[in-house]
């Protein structure tokens, strides 16, 4: 009996050293949070959230964002996402690193799913939260979640890919790539009706230079073909022709491709 009241007595004092007054108050806060995205009620988002605030973003790059910056990422989930779950929710109270105690703050743990309105493919993804909290209002906060991989994995499952090459001698790269770089070069072809984004990169070995394009289809592809080659005023690719190995015959486009897949 003595043992059971010990046991007891310690249990009581590490519950209480474990709570923070404020904790399941700011733990409603950070669930409403988390209900923003399950209702798509934006909002509810800005109802929990201080201006503020800053967040951890979880797109790659991003880094740290200001208030409307996380906004316009959270109206983007909202968006282009339907039935949204956040499940299997762990929910834990937070500690001031320093002192070792309970400051308020809020951690989740949990399984994001949901489908994409777009292309009705679904995502699963483990996620972890963390909330900080001032005046009511979640003024800090982190998402940790490969949101790049969602965003990816519920893509379309044939995307119109363009592999173009241009055969440049490496003693002309720096000036092809100026071209490249310059006003109406490929941030016009970027820009263009149905191009969704490019990348491009340099092999010295086999002296070719590749854009790799992305297009809502080739038909608009070759639209812009024709625009560049035939209407496009400022004439830039009289301006490549000559510092590609062969002119226009040492560039090629290969489109019309099929079988894509994302692994």
């Amino acid at each position: 009996m003595k043992k059971i009241l010990t046991l007891t007595l310690v249990l009581l004092i590490f519950s209480c050293s474990t709570n923070n007054p404020n904790y399941e108050e700011n733990l409603t806060l950070a669930k409403k949070w988390i209900e923003a995205f399950e209702t798509g009620n934006i909002d509810l988002w800005k109802d929990v959230v201080s201006e503020d605030l800053v967040d951890v973003a979880p797109i790659y790059g991003m880094g740290e964002v200001d208030y409307n910056s996380s906004l316009q990422v959270a109206e983007f989930y909202v968006q282009n996402y339907s039935n949204v779950k956040f499940k299997n929710q762990v929910w834990l109270p937070g500690i001031d690193t320093l002192t070792m105690k309970p400051d308020g703050s809020v951690r989740a743990y949990g399984n994001w799913t949901g489908k994409s309105k777009s292309t009705g493919r679904n995502f699963s993804m483990v996620s972890y939260h963390n909330f900080d909290f001032k005046d009511g209002k979640i003024v800090s906060t982190g998402e940790y979640f490969d949101a790049t991989g969602m965003v990816n994995s519920v893509g379309p499952n044939q995307r119109n890919v363009v592999v173009a090459t241009a055969k440049v001698n490496k003693d002309n790269i720096d000036k092809f790539q100026e071209l490249m770089d310059s006003e109406g070069g490929l941030s016009v072809t970027r820009n263009y009706d149905g191009c969704s984004h490019l990348e491009t990169f340099y092999n010295k070995e086999s002296s070719t230079y590749f854009i790799i394009e992305y297009w809502e289809s080739f038909e608009k592809y070759e639209t812009y073909l024709d625009w560049r080659f035939n209407k496009d005023p400022s004439k830039f690719t009289d301006k490549v022709w000559p510092y590609v190995i062969g002119g226009q015959e040492g560039f090629t486009a290969y489109f019309n491709n099929t079988k894509y897949k994302f692994y």
